[in-house]
């Protein structure tokens, strides 16, 4: 029964009831288990192997704890079964949860897990417990609960509440009456703070991110364990514990311990987590028991410890979002800070911008109370945000109407955001000036405005960063509005919830250099026409412009004379209500910038109002007449004479002419310039750090009314109409500026600065090893040593040269000589150090065509000065300006006379010397993404546009080779370009049967012609730029009306493809070539067939006509160039010497010369008088497609398949002379026919010089890795290497030129030529064999089997069968026809490292690591012979021609000859120190060659075994030797040496250079890698692993000396400047 709560004791204290009540139901436990029986008489155990009795007397919390870990979930309420172990024990009732046992019983609110007493007692009768073989409740020390934790299972008990019951359950399964709750004691044993200290041990770490992450992970355990057994305190504890987790951030946890940067708020967090954790260690020592009893109050300090802890993870987590904040904002300044750098802006175009140098403001604001109309329309547009608003606000009217004030004042206005009522802001800007460079730049318009805008709107500055093309920042406006505005702005909205509003604003768009500014404005329009940009909104000022025929606003005249009248009032105060203010509004007249002048004028010099109305009286008599009757030009001419009177009135005449030419000079400047750099250029000084400045000044300042000075002292002009007024003498008198004599004096003064200042090394370069950019402080030290005034007169001579009259007998032609005899040199320098290398070209060529009338030899001189210059700043050298003279000038041709003269000055630089010239390299050479079917050259040279096979068209810089701007939209190859006269607009005709019509400076395509039905292959424009021709593959011509793209007539008559079209200069007639071999002569007016020429035995390719339109040049397929007449159609001369199809051909402008390029890959250069090729140009490596020549005749531009546009000298008739270049350290002879000799595959020798004896078979880098294969050309004329680079080269062996590049995925083993040549066989790594055509490199097939690498392949001479050899001991038999595996030749128990056939195609040869040789039938594949002998690898195997002996090499050192038929060994030949990699046997028989891994190459006699020559050179391996078909020339190829390369070294008291050819043309020291030298690949020296042939071919090769060279910190050594004074050591 239930005892009342009125029949219980009085009530101890709630501790001491709770201490009670727990032991009774410990001791009632203890009874139970020794007893092996319950408190009900009725109850039995039925034991299993061990009795309840054998247990221990253990405490009741050891015994629950462990008993949890193996509890399965109960099946109800009232059901728990415990499974674990074999041993099963009753499990009787532990717990009467209402009697004492002594009478009394514990409330239900006094129970320690807070539940409900039990209202009865029942006792299970047949509960069991699995019991394991190891003891589950062995007593932990001190009684505590702290040494066992529930597990799984434990965990899945206490989910579902269940409780300890009897096994024995009624049918009815209903809970038994005598069944005891587990509840309360699980409330006991797993409550949340007693768990939490009990689990706390486990945490405890040295590392407070671990503690706090252990804490989370613990606190998330243990609630998920006890689940709503907790209180409101615990369950604040868990919530600590699991806000904790911020500390497992990765930002905070990525800091170590001993971090530097760990920061204070972190280690503030960490000592009060460890302090607290001490706290919490110590609430775990005492009893379980004594735990559980003082647990309210423990529960009180443990929730206590953890708010602590919790405070201090806020401000942790605070400290953390800060920081994280303050990287946001510093990885946002470093996004604007980027985008800076790849956008280049403008700064001075920003209105922001103080231009004024201190008082002098070129920009302001407008008068309060002007322009309130004007402003007002602006600003309702602006703030407009209606459907119908307009997004472009083009202000235009006159010069001086005062367009630029407004706009500083709209600027201002939105910049500041100060009105309420404004809902857009200023998001970016640009004020264009003709005074600076990059303020009269259409360039630089959009990546300014995008720039700023970058700045007000973070959300497009990251869409910016991510979307942005800047490499369009070089490219037309509208490629630069969409790369940059148009995609990132979308990108932007896409993620915005809201549309932010901006507007830009572009102001004195006139101001934009080369009518930019009406250019701008049509891309602009047209993008946005194009292109929705929601929230943008553009403001441009510019004059009038009737080419735009959208008209947007423009300025009421009377409305701007009230603004002139309320401006006056304003700057003039003195004068309100006067006469003088009348007289001055009606002289200014609608003109602000005379107003304007006036002001300036009067106000400057803080004249008082009886000076200012003299000085107004002086300025504008009254007795001029009144505005009304002038024009605006008249009444600034009056303005602007009077100010210069006034001006210059105070000198004296004999003075006048010096300040005139001051005040001249600062106008005619090519830039704005300072007055230091006016001085400098004007007066002579012999401190050119101290450039007096006072008399400029003084002129400056006589000027204030129309010039200023600026904060960088830099001199401009208020307003361009005061500049035209100074050069127009009709108008500004003896005020007038000579342009031409101003300029001749200026390019006299750039002259003297130049000699006064230029000088080798000018900035010190400590080593010529180092490129510009490694060296610290290397821009410092060009500013101090190129001041202002000389850096202008680098840039500044030519371009003032040229606008000066050339006279006969002039003095600068003796200038110009003194200057290319070596100053060219030093200025060259300079301008590389100022990055306008780019420059040089042009401004020799400005200066050759300047004199050659009256000078043509200096003239020749001044082209031979701009060829060095362009191979320079096109040449990787150019990023090192010690190699100016190192390597561009080492390696110039010695046959210039000029390249002589300055050698004569360097003789301490390497020395290259060729000893025969009979090719010529290119000046520069232009890689492209892809082959350049068509090619044109602009009119002035500077710009050189390809039509690629990708399908697009770009524009390069021709003297650096930059890409200007890409035009996109073909849908196919491009096969033709043209470009019109006046450099505005190209033509292209397209594989997808469109001829287009391109912008050139928006890069946009105006028009698309469509009519051909097929492949255009040709275009070209008349010389008067109204029509367009094109040629196709459908047969026909058409003709095209240029600016409308209409179609006006279709020409008939070919039956081929027409493959090139050419206009007459009279553009009057059309030239056509077809594949039917003809050409027609055409009536471009009526389209009438006038001639049709024949006499091609192929397809005409390309056809052009002369200058004078008297010839036409044709070149065919058939090999040849033809020259005909064009009014009778004869045939006048045929111009044969190249070997291959004639693709293109070009005629220079004086009709001297034809310019031909063939798919021989060569360019020829002919005589037209007398049909004499005058140069062969050699360099590209594969057909040469596209040839053309610059309008003045100076320079040929050629293409090629090899994907590079070279730039050839055509001026002097000779170019840059060279030959491939070798390495020789070794020759040897034998005494029979065969004279054989070697060189070295390194490109430097342990000597002095770096020569090859024998043809390098060159390439732009040649094999990188080892050559492990070679095989000739049954012609000999060709060969072919194998390399572990993956690729196949074919190389010319006459004259060492690479032909084709086979490039594969894998390192190639072996290689063979089938005797036809149609063919080439590889064998590879990836267990492949591949078959080539040999004439297209094709791979034609792949054929599978081997199960291993595959060492040697073989072709039989009737070209039927390959034989393979590989890894897996095979060998197999292809037809080469099917592809068919034929056969399988099984015997050899190693890998087949060689394999050969018969000449008669009946026998197989093998050698193999199984030491054998073995001969095989063909036919059967059976084995007749196996050859031992060798007691190694043999390597290789070779069978002479007559089929009577057998070669073979083995790793043995040994070479071995055996007799075909019998089998025997006939000879053993020794000499090698190596493993014998390769062997091979002349043609003739009689000679024997082999290449060792002792790195040399040795040559026997067959008959007697005799050693006949031992070539050393190599630096590797010699893995390959082959005989070319004669018998004379052997070709070796070598893998790479760990020792290849070198460095400096002293040998016999000689400072040599030992170097390694590397990528790039860099020839580099040993170990250090310094840049000794650049050499260009057309010159030829070797790489690394070189292939040669022996003996030397036709023409010696070149050498290289660096036995006396200066180079790296001494190379400033390698100067003299006077070479013919006597010097005494």
């Amino acid at each position: 029964m239930r005892s009342s709560m009125a029949d219980q004791p009085p009530r101890d204290s709630k501790t001491t009831r709770v201490k009670r009540w727990l032991h009774r139901k410990t001791d009632r436990a203890k009874d139970l288990f020794r007893t092996g029986t319950s408190s009900d008489p009725g109850s039995s155990i039925h034991s299993q192997g061990q009795t309840a009795a054998s247990l221990p007397d253990i405490p009741l919390g050891v015994v629950l704890n462990p008993g949890l870990a193996s509890l399965e979930a109960a099946r109800s309420s009232h059901d728990l079964v415990a499974v674990e172990g074999t041993s099963q024990v009753p499990y009787p009732s532990l717990i009467d949860d209402s009697s004492s046992g002594d009478g009394t019983s514990v409330p239900q609110d006094q129970c320690v897990g807070g539940g409900q007493s039990s209202e009865t007692d029942p006792t299970p009768t047949g509960a069991t417990i699995t019991q394991t073989s190891s003891d589950p409740f062995a007593q932990g020390p001190d009684d505590t609960l702290a040494q066992a934790s529930p597990g799984p299972a434990a965990e899945e008990l206490v989910a579902s509440q269940g409780t300890l019951v009897s096994a024995d359950r009624p049918a009815d399964g209903k809970p038994s009456q005598t069944s005891s709750t587990f509840k309360d004691v699980a409330k006991v044993s797993l409550n949340f703070t007693q768990t939490l200290l009990k689990k706390l041990p486990d945490v405890l770490d040295g590392n407070p991110v671990k503690i706090a992450l252990g804490l989370v992970k613990m606190g998330i355990e243990i609630k998920d364990v006890v689940k709503e057994n907790m209180d409101a305190v615990e369950r604040r504890i868990a919530s600590t514990c699991a806000q904790l987790e911020v500390v497992g951030d990765a930002r905070i946890s990525s800091w170590g311990p001993q971090d530097p940067k760990r920061p204070l708020w972190l280690v503030r967090f960490e000592r009060t987590l460890k302090e607290e954790m001490v706290n919490l260690q110590r609430l775990t020592q005492g009893s379980t028991l004594r735990k559980i009893a003082d647990h309210e109050d423990e529960k009180a300090l443990i929730a206590a410890i953890f708010e602590r802890i919790n405070e201090a993870r806020i401000l942790l987590q605070l400290d953390t979002q800060i920081n994280i904040a303050r990287a946001v904002v510093a990885i946002e300044a470093a996004i604007l800070r980027t985008l800076s750098n790849d956008l280049k802006p403008s700064h001075k175009a920003d209105h922001k911008t103080d231009l004024g140098g201190g008082s002098s403001l070129p920009r302001q604001t407008c008068t309060p109370g002007t322009r309130i109309g004007p402003l007002r329309a602006i600003v309702g547009w602006a703030n407009g945000t209606s459907p119908e608003c307009q997004d472009v606000f083009w202000l235009f009217g006159p010069a001086g109407s005062g367009k630029s004030t407004i706009a500083y004042t709209v600027a201002q206005r939105f910049e500041a955001a100060v009105d309420a009522d404004d809902t857009i802001t200023l998001g970016g800007n640009f004020m264009c000036s003709r005074q600076y460079e990059e303020t009269r730049t259409k360039a630089c318009i959009v990546r300014t405005l995008v720039y700023h805008l970058a700045h007000k709107c973070k959300g497009f500055a990251n869409a910016l960063n991510e979307t942005g093309n800047f490499d369009t920042i070089y490219q037309s406006v509208s490629a630069q509005l969409n790369g940059l505005l148009v995609i990132p702005w979308h990108h932007y909205l896409s993620s915005s919830s809201d549309i932010p509003r901006f507007m830009f604003l572009i102001d004195a768009a006139d101001e934009i250099e080369q009518q930019g500014g009406s250019e701008f404005l049509r891309e602009l329009l047209t993008m946005i026409n194009d292109n929705r940009l929601p929230g943008l909104k553009f403001f441009v000022t510019s004059r009038s412009d009737p080419d735009i025929l959208v008209r947007l606003q423009d300025i009421e005249e009377e409305e701007v004379k009230r603004d002139i009248e309320t401006y006056l009032e304003a700057n003039l105060p003195l004068f309100r209500g006067t006469p003088e203010m009348e007289h001055v509004r009606e002289y200014a007249w609608n003109l602000f910038i005379c107003a304007a002048t006036i002001v300036r004028q009067l106000t400057q010099k803080r004249a008082r109002f009886a000076e200012q109305k003299i000085l107004l009286e002086k300025l504008i008599p009254r007795r001029a007449q009144k505005s009304t009757s002038q024009g605006a030009t008249h009444l600034l001419d009056n303005l602007y004479m009077q100010i210069l009177s006034e001006a210059f009135g105070q000198f004296h005449d004999d003075f006048l002419p010096e300040k005139l030419c001051i005040f001249h000079a600062f106008l005619c400047t090519l830039e704005r310039t300072s007055t230091a750099v006016v001085s400098g250029l004007l007066f002579p000084v012999r401190d050119p750090s101290s450039v007096p400045t006072d008399v400029v000044d003084d002129i400056v300042s006589c000027l204030h009314a129309v010039v200023y000075i600026d904060g960088n002292k830099n001199i401009l002009s208020y307003h361009k109409s005061f500049t035209d007024f100074v050069f127009d003498k009709s108008r500004s008198g003896k005020f007038a500026c000579d342009q031409p004599s101003q300029h001749r004096l200026l390019a006299n003064s750039c002259f003297r600065v130049m000699t006064k200042g230029l000088r080798f090394n000018i900035a010190n370069i400590p080593s010529s090893f180092l490129l510009d950019s490694e060296i610290p402080d290397l821009e410092r030290a060009v500013k101090e040593n190129v001041l202002p005034e000389l850096s202008y007169a680098c840039r500044g001579w030519s371009p003032h040269l040229s606008m000066a009259l050339c006279i006969p007998s002039d003095p600068f032609f003796a200038i110009l000589t003194d200057f290319v005899g070596l100053q060219v040199l030093f200025w060259i320098e300079a301008m590389n150090l100022l990055k306008c290398q780019g420059q040089c070209d042009h401004n020799l060529q400005q200066a050759s065509r300047w004199v050659r009338a009256n000078d043509p030899a200096l003239a020749q001189q001044l082209m031979e000065a701009a060829s060095f210059a362009l191979s320079f700043s096109g040449s990787p050298a150019s990023a090192s300006s010690p190699h100016l003279y190192v390597s561009s000038l080492a390696t110039c041709s010695p046959g210039q006379g000029l390249a002589a003269t300055w050698k004569h000055h360097f003789p301490r630089v390497p020395i290259f010397i060729a000893t025969s010239f009979k090719k010529s390299s290119a000046l520069t050479q232009i890689r492209l993404p892809s082959f350049p079917f068509g090619l044109a050259v602009s009119a002035d040279g500077t710009q050189i546009i390809c039509g690629l096979y990708t399908n697009s068209i770009q524009i390069y810089e021709a003297s650096t080779g930059k890409t200007l701007r890409v035009l996109e939209g073909h849908m196919d190859d491009i096969n033709s370009v043209a470009m019109s006269a006046d450099m505005t607009w190209i033509v292209s005709g397209s594989d997808d049967h469109s001829i287009r019509i391109w912008d050139t400076s928006t890069g946009k395509v105006l028009e698309t012609l469509e009519g051909h039905t097929d492949q255009v292959w040709s275009v070209a424009i008349s010389a008067d730029g109204a029509h367009i021709v094109s040629g196709s593959a459908d047969k026909s011509i058409r003709i095209w009306e240029a600016a409308t793209g209409k179609q006006l007539q279709v020409l008939d008559g070919h039956t081929g493809t027409v493959n090139s079209v050419a206009t007459s200069p009279c553009a009057a007639h059309i030239v056509s070539g077809s594949d039917d071999k003809s050409i027609h002569v055409w009536d471009l007016a009526t389209g009438n067939t006038l001639k049709v020429m024949e006499g091609h035995g192929g397809a005409v390719k390309s056809v052009v006509i002369s200058a004078d339109g008297t010839h036409v040049i044709s070149g065919s397929a058939d090999t040849s160039v033809r020259v005909w007449s064009i009014s009778t159609g004869k045939q006048l001369q045929v111009l044969e010497g190249h070997t291959a199809s004639v693709s293109s051909v070009a005629i220079s402008s004086t009709t001297s010369h034809v310019i031909s390029g063939s798919d021989d890959q060569t360019v020829r250069i002919w005589d037209l008088s007398t049909g004499e090729a005058l140069k062969v140009l050699t360099g590209h490596t594969s057909w040469v497609c596209s040839v053309v020549i610059s309008s003045d005749g100076t320079r040929i531009i050629s293409g090629s398949m090899d994907s590079s546009v070279c730039i050839w000298d055509a001026a002097v008739g000779r170019g840059w002379e060279s030959l491939e270049s070798y390495t020789n350290n070794a020759v040897a002879s034998s005494p029979g026919e065969t004279q054989i000799t070697s060189g070295s595959s390194r490109p430097s020798s342990t000597l002095q010089q770096v020569t090859s004896i024998g043809g390098k078979l060159d390439s732009p880098e040649g094999h990188t890795e080892a050559v492990l294969s070679v095989a000739v050309s049954a012609d000999g004329t060709w060969l072919i290497s194998g390399s572990l680079d993956k690729t196949i080269q074919v190389w010319d062996t006459s004259t060492g030129k690479q032909l084709g590049v086979l490039e594969g995925t894998v390192p190639v083993k072996s290689v063979a030529i089938s005797a036809d040549g149609a063919y080439i066989v590889s064998g590879s790594v990836d267990k492949l064999v591949r078959v080539w055509d040999g004439a297209t490199g094709q791979e034609l097939k792949v054929l599978q089997g081997h199960t291993g690498w595959v060492y040697a392949v073989a072709i039989s001479t009737d070209v039927t069968h390959i034989v393979s050899g590989s890894e897996d001991q095979l060998i197999r038999i292809w037809d080469m026809a099917s592809s068919k595996e034929l056969r399988v030749l099984e015997g050899h128990t190693g890998e087949v490292r060689s394999v050969t056939i018969s000449s008669d195609g009946a026998s197989i040869v093998s050698g193999s690591g199984d030491m054998s040789v073995r001969i095989w039938d063909m036919a059967t594949g059976g084995q007749l012979k196996v050859l031992k002998g060798h007691t190694s690898t043999v390597n290789s195997v070779a069978i002479s021609n007559d089929m009577t002996c057998i070669v073979s090499g083995s790793n043995n050192h040994s070479i071995r000859i055996w007799d075909f038929l019998m089998g025997k060994e006939m000879q053993l030949l020794e000499g090698h120190e190596g493993a014998i990699l390769s062997v091979a046997i002349s043609a003739d028989g009689r000679h024997i060659v082999s290449g060792s891994a002792d790195q040399s190459v040795r040559v026997w006699e067959t008959a007697t075994g005799k050693e006949l020559a031992v070539v050393e050179g190599h630096t590797g391996w010699v893995t390959s030797v082959a005989f070319t078909p004669d018998g004379k020339a052997v070709i070796s190829g070598s893998s790479p040496t760990p020792q290849s390369g070198g460095g400096f070294c002293k040998e016999g008291g000689i400072r040599t250079a030992i170097g390694k050819r590397q990528r790039k043309g860099w020839i580099l020291s040993k170990d250090q890698g310094d840049r000794l030298m650049f050499v260009h690949h057309s010159m030829g020296l070797p790489s690394p692993h070189l292939i040669r042939i022996f003996p030397t071919p036709k023409f010696p090769p070149p050498t290289v000396n660096f036995g006396q060279a200066a180079l790296g910190p001494d190379w400033h050594e390698c100067y003299i400047a006077d070479p013919d004074r006597p010097t005494f050591s």
